[in-house]
Formats: structure tokens, sequence, C-alpha cells
């Protein structure tokens, strides 16, 4: 039975991993995207992350909206930090504001200096996990469980042999050996760093890294 650590645990390494996606998706949101549409590419191949299904439950589809939120809220953080860009986050419409090519104008280097020192009321609420955890105080342990147990698709027999050696594969695990998830999310930053579009890769090559991690950690996580 899950307790309120491990599904908090769950939680965070599905967070991150929505962060990273969602970093590739740069071109994305350069043309702009609405959340509707966003969440439409986040459940299809290769991501797969959300489940149509899950969705149609009124409670699931605010704590998917909340938890998308959160990490956009994130990367708007690392994209103005990176001097990329400000990324305008709204549920019709998500957009990504370049930052000058060439060099960053007065203008670009007081918005963003702006954006971080006041990230405003919104980003504040889907930053703060309480507030996640506080839409159903009572059964949050039971929600924690469903939601990722429904996101995630989390039943090792949905993987076949061939795709979990393949993920092994991918990452450069032996399958051999045991892996934590410790180890497993370490080996996965690393080739992600240079298969990420930003680091010279492709995203593609990224998206392949993704998904073996995403594989793997349902695969171990509820094995």
């Amino acid at each position: 039975m899950y307790t309120q650590s491990d599904a908090s645990h769950t939680y965070a390494i599905q967070a991150e991993l929505l962060v990273d996606i969602l970093s590739t998706q740069k071109s994305r949101f350069i043309n702009g995207i609405t959340e509707y549409a966003l969440i439409e590419v986040l459940k299809k191949p290769p991501y797969q992350l959300f489940d149509e299904g899950a969705l149609r439950d009124p409670l699931m589809l605010f704590k998917t909206h909340f938890i998308l939120f959160h990490a956009l809220y994130q990367l708007r953080q690392h994209w103005i930090e990176q001097n990329e860009g400000v990324l305008e986050i709204h549920a019709l419409g998500i957009k990504l504001n370049l930052f000058n090519e060439s060099a960053l104008t007065p203008s670009n280097d007081a918005l963003g200096v702006v954006a971080l020192e006041s990230p405003g009321p919104l980003a504040e609420y889907y930053l703060n996990w309480r507030n996640f955890e506080e839409a159903d105080r009572d059964t949050v342990d039971t929600l924690l469980n469903a939601f990722w147990q429904k996101m995630s698709r989390g039943d090792t027999s949905s993987y076949t042999q061939g795709g979990i050696e393949k993920a092994h594969a991918v990452l450069g695990l032996s399958l051999n050996e045991p892996v934590t998830l410790l180890q497993l999310k370490r080996v996965y930053k690393r080739k992600l760093q240079s298969a990420h579009p930003d680091k010279g890769g492709t995203q593609q090559e990224a998206q392949a890294v993704i998904y073996a991690y995403q594989t793997l950690t349902r695969y171990y996580s509820f094995k």
C-alpha cells in the first residue's frame, strides 16, 4: 500500500520528467499552443504521459491541469535564468517570447528580472505542491496513488520484454545488474544532457531517452 512519502516521491519523479519533456518542445511554445493541444501531445506516443480514460474524471482532469502548469512555471523560471525568453502561461495560449538572440537589450533584461522577482499569484499557486494536495485533503493519499497509477499506466505487464531491453540499451544499462531509481535517474540525466536539442542533439534522440526513462521508472517503481 502506498504511503504519503511513496506517493510524493512518485509525483516528484513524474513532475521532473514532465519538465524535461516540455523543455524539448521549444518550437511548439515559440509558435504558441493551447493547454488542450499540449495535453493531446502528451497523451500520444512517444510520451503517453496522460491517459484518456483518467481524464474523463473531473478531479483527475484538475490534477492533470495543476501538474502541467506546475511544470510549465518551473520551465518558465529555467528559461528566464538561461536568457532564453519568458513563457506566457494561460489555458488558451502558452507561448515563449524569446529574448533578442544577438544580445539582451535593457528591456529584455529588465523583463527577465521582473519575471524572476515577481512570479505572480498564479505562479505561486501552481508551484506550491500543497495546493495540489488540498484539492481533496481527506483522500490525498488515495488520489496520489490513483493519479499516478492511471496517468502513468503503472502496470509492468503493459511493457514487453523487448521494450524493457531496448530501454536498457538506450540508457546504456545492463539487464543483468540491479538498478535503483536513483541510479536510473543519474544515467538518464547524463544521456539527456547530450541528446537534448539545446545541447547539440535532436528532438528524436531526446524523445528516445525520455521514453526509455519513462519505461524503466514505471517498470521498476511498480514492479
